[in-house]
């Protein structure tokens, strides 16, 4: 399982527990698993790397949405999203034993365990996949504006406290107590997406590198506001259904709310060409009139 599906899962996890509902995960994740293993129809289509990750994980979500635990299916459909298709079954496999640590861990009263080591590399993989599950569910541009905001201030505070690294850095201490110490100084100074970032940081092993972890969470947090605009360029302007339908499509391709840019550009003829972050759809008359043309050249 890659670290990244690892921190974003971490976050899905933690948030099940907020809402009390983390003892639903594990149950949801097994079940997804036999699943998997009773139909091989489903597991050829999500494991086949010729169809499109986008619609793997569709086919996974209208199949389980509403029937398992939220917190459980998030993390399989991002790893679909993310991880080679042949792998899914593993990550499954490691999801369902992250899932039993999580809630082994609560019931024995440590809801927030350090991770298992791991190099800077991997913490930061961890870090950016936790960053991602707390900022989708995040709908104000603001709010993610006010994190970055709060996230830059932190790691100016970091940067100038060397108490506060060593508080927090020292192994010798329990990560419960690190953590208490962390709330106690910023539960009502900060938001609290913005405390479950930093104290993720604690716990995925970076506090001796306080300052720079935060400044990584930093530029995470300036990308998201480039993954919640999507610029659209059609031949005619779109009325308001056509403009609701497709942000509500969007929304669920990259997982957070957009907000919709609409240039009217009469070379595209009809459709829509769309940019959303790293997405690109190009739905537009002119791209298939152009990959005919290249067809016919290649052809003669």
């Amino acid at each position: 399982m890659l670290e990244l599906v690892r921190g974003y899962a971490s976050a899905s996890f933690d948030g099940a527990m907020r809402n009390g509902r983390l003892d639903e995960v594990p149950a949801s994740l097994v079940e997804i698993s036999r699943l998997l293993v009773a139909s091989e129809p489903l597991r050829n289509a999500l494991t086949d790397g010729s169809i499109a990750a986008i619609q793997r994980r569709a086919v996974l979500e209208d199949l389980l949405s509403g029937k398992v635990a939220e917190e459980a299916l998030a993390p399989l459909g991002f790893a679909v999203d993310t991880e080679r298709p042949a792998d899914l079954p593993k990550t499954l496999e490691r999801l369902v034993e992250v899932a039993e640590e999580a809630a082994a861990n609560a019931a024995d009263g440590e809801p927030l365990a350090a991770e298992p080591p791991i190099g800077r590399g991997g913490a930061y993989d961890r870090l950016r996949g936790y960053a991602d599950r707390i900022f989708e569910k995040v709908a104000s541009p603001a709010t993610v504006d006010g994190i970055e905001d709060e996230l830059f201030r932190l790691a100016r505070i970091a940067e100038q406290t060397p108490s506060l690294r060593e508080a927090l850095g020292d192994g010798a201490v329990p990560i419960a107590r690190r953590l208490a110490v962390l709330a106690d100084l910023f539960r009502d100074k900060v938001r609290p997406e913005t405390l479950w970032l930093l104290s993720y940081v604690v716990r995925a092993g970076r506090s001796r590198a306080l300052t720079g972890a935060l400044d990584y969470l930093v530029e995470l947090a300036a990308a998201e506001r480039g993954r919640r605009v999507a610029e659209v360029r059609c031949a005619i302007p779109l009325d308001a259904g056509e403009q609701d339908r497709l942000a509500e499509a969007l929304a669920r391709i990259v997982r957070r709310p957009v907000e919709l840019r609409i240039q009217i550009d009469p070379s595209v003829i009809g459709g829509v060409k769309v940019e959303v972050g790293n997405t690109i759809i190009d739905g537009t008359v002119r791209h298939r009139l152009d990959q005919l043309s290249e067809s016919l050249l290649l052809g003669v």
